[in-house]
């Protein structure tokens, strides 16, 4: 984390077409973050094959590796139709905020031009989320723009700030996680 990683684009057509995983370091943990394309942008058959392909992904990884957290990503822009299909997609296949640990988390990207504190953004627009049916558990408004070290100083601070956001939702989803199956199981050895 804080570092690029996955491809990303801002041209309609999706260019993670596969489900990738990136592994991340917090703390003392190692964390395995799994990134998942959007499907709205292709034909029926590429739509009903990845929603087959995910839905057979997530169920492997909440059996073998267990799930804290699931992260929705999506830019600071207004709710558009597509996004809100992609995300009663992506709720059909992996349930809403109670299956894994942490639920589903909204993670707003694209904000380095928002004015004044990240986090209004969620404030502004959360109602009008949960309106149009996209609950979310936790959520992190961030910028996502890669490290500059000619960037201002202003937004330094705020990729900075964006950064310990996603890494205290992740780790803190995976400690509440922890404590839930230590609390409501026979004693585990983690």
């Amino acid at each position: 984390m804080g570092h690029d990683v996955a491809q990303t684009s801002p041209d309609s057509v999706t260019c993670t077409l596969q489900h990738t995983s990136h592994e991340v370091s917090l703390g003392d943990h190692r964390f395995k973050l799994w990134e998942v394309s959007s499907i709205q942008s292709l034909g029926l058959f590429r739509t009903l094959f990845t929603k087959w392909r995910l839905k057979k992904s997530y169920k492997r990884l909440y059996r073998d590796d267990g799930v804290y957290l699931l992260l929705y990503c999506m830019r600071g822009s207004r709710a558009q139709r597509a996004l809100i299909k992609d995300y009663k997609i992506f709720t059909d296949i992996v349930g809403s905020t109670s299956t894994a640990a942490g639920g589903v988390a909204a993670v707003v990207t694209s904000l380095e031009d928002y004015p004044g504190d990240m986090d209004k953004w969620w404030v502004k627009n959360k109602d009008n989320l949960e309106s149009l049916g996209m609950r979310f558990s936790k959520h992190a408004c961030i910028t996502s723009l890669p490290d500059d070290p000619h960037a201002s100083s202003a937004m330094r601070a705020r990729r900075h700030r964006s950064e310990q956001a996603i890494r205290s939702l992740i780790y803190n989803s995976y400690e509440a996680g922890t404590e839930t199956l230590r609390s409501s199981g026979p004693a585990l050895n983690l």
